[in-house]
């Protein structure tokens, strides 16, 4: 076999190397495509809600992956709504809402053949209603060393980002599983990074699926606590044996009732009751509501599930009451819609509820186990009730 010279050799493997970063940049493809050190997808699909704060939010993750030599550092993100300027996230907060795959701070650099996430949440202004764009578009920027190796490969330190099309599917409309006052969203939709259902990005089936994105962990405050003495039990708190309602008429398709419950303050890596993906619930209930929408209603109490698979059931209907079963650190409700009824493979959707009262704003207080709510009661009506906050509802 004939032996090719050193440099035909070169030749090739930029040749080679420009063909993979411009495959990897397949997102923004057009005749002016350039070479860059990243590329960029969407992990799910982007969807709006109108939020308790009266502004409608499309959120959705983007997943960033370095194909360079060196570490990236990210800039600046500027997304568009049908052309229009709606967000733009750089310095500190553009490093708050980018986090590994596995919820660990980035610090805004993307490591070498490494990915990481970006936490999108366009809030757009009051004046759009309930109104929002049918695409959305991205401009990332980023920087890596000029004296890296094979710095000059790289083209362009702009990302085009991929064409988002917004989900077109208006929310569900519900009513609440949970009656009244001093249930605080302790996390759900949607600026928080911190909030463990909005950073969820699990893989299945070779794609990403957002389980938790629009769901929400209920905890009951009483008197500025949420249990009593050291909460070392889980009747020490009062959101425990709560009635869990059904939020629409509906048939279970899931019912479980025999997990036991968990110590309160169990952390996911020392609870006995998890042995694999379906113990993370707990006992809980999943109905179908409408075609590919699912209510679940997990880590309920022992014993206490009412309701049995086929059954159909009305909006109101006990299922169960609040327990501490699952993954789970104290008694709280997990309630969200999904597009499917497996509860760790299905993408979480947005709902809306009838009406219901903003008590203020949820602030945690010195004493472990306290809050303050802040801020004056207010009604909201069509909406879904956003993080840190807290609520009074009625049937």
């Amino acid at each position: 076999m004939r032996r090719r010279s050193a440099s035909t050799r070169w030749a090739a493997l930029v040749g080679v190397a420009l063909a993979v970063v411009s495959c990897l940049c397949g997102a923004a493809r057009s005749e002016a495509a350039q070479t860059t050190a990243l590329a960029v997808q969407v992990g799910a699909p982007a969807r709006a809600v109108h939020g308790s704060d009266g502004r409608e939010h499309v959120d959705y993750d983007l997943v960033i992956s370095n194909a360079f030599t060196v570490p990236a550092r990210l800039d600046s993100l500027r997304v568009f709504g049908d052309g229009r300027p709606v967000l733009t996230l750089k310095g500190r907060r553009l490093a708050d809402q980018t986090l590994t795959l596995a919820d660990a701070p980035s610090k805004g650099t993307v490591p070498v053949s490494s990915t990481v996430k970006t936490l999108v949440d366009v809030a757009l202004p009051r004046s759009f209603g309930r109104r929002a764009p049918r695409r959305l578009t991205e401009r990332l920027r980023y920087a890596v060393a000029p004296d890296a190796p094979g710095r000059t490969i790289i083209a362009s330190t702009v990302v085009r980002g991929p064409t988002v099309r917004v989900d077109r599917r208006p929310p569900v409309r519900i009513a609440s599983p949970l009656y009244g006052p001093g249930w605080l969203d302790s996390s759900g939709c949607c600026d928080d990074p911190t909030s463990e259902h909005r950073t969820l990005l699990l893989p299945a089936d070779g794609s990403f699926r957002t389980a938790e994105m629009f769901a929400i962990d209920w905890i009951r405050e009483t008197r500025g606590s949420f249990y009593t003495g050291d909460g070392s039990k889980v009747t020490d708190w009062p959101g425990f044996g709560a009635p869990i309602h059904a939020v629409a008429p509906g048939i279970v398709v899931r019912a479980i009732n025999d997990r036991p419950e968990v110590p309160p303050f169990t952390s996911t890596a020392d609870n006995p009751t998890l042995h694999g993906p379906g113990d993370y619930g707990g006992n809980g209930v999943v109905e179908r509501i409408a075609p590919g929408r699912y209510a679940v209603y997990l880590h309920l109490q022992t014993g206490s599930v009412d309701v049995k698979v086929g059954q159909r059931i009305r909006t109101g209907r006990v299922l169960g009451l609040l327990g501490n079963t699952g993954n789970t650190t104290g008694p709280h409700l997990h309630f969200g819609i999904q597009n499917g009824p497996n509860i760790l493979t299905s993408d979480s959707v947005p709902f809306e509820i009838g009406s219901f009262t903003i008590q203020g704003k949820g602030e945690l207080g010195e004493k472990a186990g306290t809050i303050r709510v802040v801020g004056p009661p207010r009604r909201a009506t069509l909406s879904e009730p956003l993080i840190r906050s807290v609520y009074t509802f009625s049937p």
